[in-house]
């Protein structure tokens, strides 16, 4: 045995040391390498539950979704539906026999009353004569009382939210459950929410009960778990699906399970009447998924109020009923382990399935760390003082044998018990040992391969050789800084067109614009930065050199202005106003690369030449152009002819910034431009001159902007080519 370890020490030695080191990483461990091993166990946690799925999804139970669907939308007009539709949903609702009704929504403000709004004009214009009448019909035009009469005595759960932040509290809360007591306030290990959106008073009397629409994602964006309870003001709020269990089971009985941890007081679980649900110590439970969304049943909420009979939908007799949406442009999806777009309304209907299915939650057990140490402790000493007995091609096969093992008895646990244990540092631990391993056999079994390599060395550089082999990342691009040009395009008064149209004909126009507009970006050799909106960033001069990247921005900016100019008599024949195409062009130096984390790279650009071509596109409507091009550029633009503009000072800016309007060689030899040229060459020596100057241009030419531009300000009493902007 002596001799054995003897023989063997290095090995044994590092063996023990990878094992310490994953017991420190796994019990405490640096900010970043728990970030890696976070992200790590949440890909097992998900690659774990899809595998384990069930090929069906399980039989229907008792909880029904109301769907505000795409469907429903387009028949009942959009969303928010009045209050009145809303009531008649929920009287459509309880006579097909649904026992209790949830909202997945919150009604934070009140609705129009249109008597109301009549009084408040007729004050305005001074006629009175149908005051008294009009005020007689506010309360039976009062759709907010209408609707609390409607859900007076219903059964239903109203959906309110909580906010980690100090902003202002909206609405009413419903009365709390619990409280915290004084000697568990700053001890009990309950999340404290400092503000709340909460329901229009008078329906929240009028339905009584309420019940947190709140989720958790985790550090990837990922929905996981959700809390069941959370805390403000000292006192205890339970989550909607929680709220809904205990009016369906008419439980008197709620309690917080607890347990002492050093100073701090632990949640363990939840009793309603004498069931517990055990918790994570922050009142959470992992969502018990069952597929892809779908696995509750769906019913489209127009198909409920036109409905020909109450009992259309047998299923919805004696359940519980969620109402949500899962409309895309409600915005209401989340990622989950089983789909990046599952509606946030059933993850609160599948946490209230599994309650009222009395069938325990999956869970991370309290004693689920210490379980994951123990098994790297002993399968780490273990391999450590084994692994060195064998062979490489021996050791290889334990590995693949030792590694399934682990994998098996993982999901095992999952299936049978539904405990989510960690099983990534176990892996690592073993992973790590054993490549050691047979890495140490290999190099003492291969020194003939080692030699046919070196051979082959003499065709191809070693150097480059081992990095490819064995530093991938050095494939990543790097940072670097670099003179370019930016070109930031922006579509003025968009707003006004996005407000009007509908979603399909806005996502059908702007998808038309973009396309012709990034397509002009790339036959001009740019990158597309990004689009934002509708404005669209394009880089050139990266990734590849381009010595003309000046003036190839300056030909994109005058294709786009062409390309707008041709989309806004479009859509005027269509009778559609459309916003005008603004563009700003500048150059200058910029860092330059791929962006993102581990999981997401963005090559794109960082620096203030950036943000200066973005600020030259906005200053646009300040000076009355549509296309703004910095001098950085236009000095590297011979070919082209430009018309001065004046010296920016940018707000926040000090130096100013020469700015030019592109024009045509036809504009360029005009007795407009000659003229207007002289007279900002006497103004840019702020000579008095400069005023008869852009006095006779602006009565000959009433129109042009830039000479509206400058006359103004000379009016103004400002005899200067320097224009400082106040705003952006």
């Amino acid at each position: 045995m002596t001799q054995y370890l003897s023989k063997h020490r290095t090995r044994i030695t590092l063996g023990i040391a990878v094992t310490l080191l994953a017991l420190w990483l796994q019990m405490s461990g640096a900010d970043s390498s728990r970030t890696i091993i976070n992200r790590l166990d949440y890909l097992a946690y998900d690659l774990r539950l899809n595998l384990t799925l069930p090929d069906q999804p399980p039989a229907a139970g008792n909880v029904v979704i109301i769907d505000i669907d795409e469907e429903s939308l387009r028949t009942e007009g959009r969303w928010p539906w009045s209050r009145e539709k809303m009531g008649a949903l929920i009287i459509a609702l309880k006579n097909a026999g649904v026992h209790t009704i949830g909202f997945d929504v919150a009604f934070a403000e009140s609705e129009r009353n249109i008597a109301e709004e009549l009084i408040e004009v007729i004050s305005q214009t001074g006629t009175l004569e149908h005051r008294d009448y009009l005020e007689q019909l506010v309360p039976q035009v009062d759709r907010d009382l209408a609707f609390a009469e409607v859900l007076d005595g219903q059964n239903v759960v109203l959906g309110f939210l909580l906010h980690a932040n100090s902003d202002e509290s909206v609405g009413a809360l419903p009365s709390p459950w619990s409280i915290v007591s004084e000697e568990q306030q700053g001890r009990l290990t309950l999340p404290m929410m400092s503000s709340y959106t909460g329901n229009l008073a008078l329906l929240q009397k009028a339905a009584g009960h309420g019940g947190f629409l709140n989720t958790t994602m985790d550090a990837d964006g990922v929905l996981r778990s959700t809390p069941l309870v959370l805390g403000n003001d000292n006192f205890i709020y339970p989550s909607l699906s929680l709220a809904m269990a205990r009016r369906y089971t008419k439980s008197l009985r709620f309690k917080i399970d607890t347990a002492q941890a050093g100073s701090s007081e632990r949640i363990t679980g939840i009793w309603l009447d004498r069931t517990l649900i055990p918790t994570d110590q922050y009142g959470r439970v992992l969502v018990p998924y069952t597929g892809k969304r779908g696995g509750i049943p769906y019913i489209s909420a127009s198909n409920v109020l036109n409905a020909s009979r109450p009992d259309a939908f047998p299923e919805l007799e004696n359940s519980a009923v969620l109402i949500g949406s899962s409309a895309l442009g409600l915005s209401d999806l989340v990622s989950t382990p089983t789909g990046p777009t599952f509606p946030g309304v059933e993850v609160h209907a599948t946490v209230l399935q599994r309650i009222l299915s009395g069938k325990p939650f999956p869970r991370v057990p309290d004693w689920g760390n210490a379980a994951t140490a123990l098994s790297i402790a002993v399968s780490g000493l273990f391999l450590s003082f084994l692994c060195p007995a064998f062979g490489a091609l021996a050791i290889t096969v334990f590995a693949v044998f030792f590694v399934g093992l682990f994998i098996a008895g993982d999901v095992w646990l999952w299936s049978s018990a539904q405990l989510a244990l960690s099983p990534v540092m176990p892996l690592l631990t073993v992973i790590a040992i054993i490549s050691m391993n047979v890495l140490f056999g290999y190099f003492a079994e291969a020194k003939q391969k080692r030699q046919v390599r070196k051979a082959f060395s003499s065709y191809m550089a070693p150097a480059l050789v081992d990095q490819l082999v064995g530093n991938p990342d050095g494939l990543r691009l790097t940072g670097e800084s670099r003179e370019m040009s930016f070109l930031f395009s922006d579509i003025a008064g968009f707003t006004s067109f996005t407000e009007s149209a509908s979603p399909e004909l806005l996502v059908s126009v702007l998808n038309e614009y973009l396309e012709a507009m990034c397509r002009a970006v790339m036959e001009h050799g740019g990158t597309i930065d990004k689009i934002v909106g509708d404005a669209v960033v394009g880089i050139f001069n990266a990734p590849l050199d381009q010595p003309d990247h000046a003036e190839r921005a300056v030909k994109c900016a005058l294709a786009m202005d062409r390309i707008s100019t041709h989309f806004i008599a479009k859509m005027e024949s269509r009778g559609m106003a459309f916003g005008i195409t603004r563009i700003g062009v500048n150059t200058g130096y910029a860092i330059v690369g791929n962006f993102g984390g581990s999981e997401r790279f963005d090559y794109t650009a960082h620096g203030d030449a950036i943000n200066t071509a973005a600020r030259m596109e906005s200053v646009n409507k300040h000076l009355g152009t549509q296309i703004c091009i910095a001098g950085t550029t236009t000095a590297q633009c011979p070919n082209h002819y430009f018309r001065p503009i004046g010296a920016l000072v940018l707000k926040g800016k000090t130096e100013a910034i020469d700015a030019f309007e592109p024009i045509s060689a036809d504009a360029d030899k005009a007795t407009l431009t000659v003229r207007y040229r002289e007279a900002y060459e006497l103004l840019s020596r702020e000579d008095p001159e400069a005023r008869d100057l852009f006095r006779q241009l602006k009565e000959e030419y009433p129109e042009d902007p830039l000479v509206n531009l400058h006359y103004e300000r000379i009016i103004a009493g400002i005899l200067s080519a320097t224009i400082v902007l106040a705003e952006k």
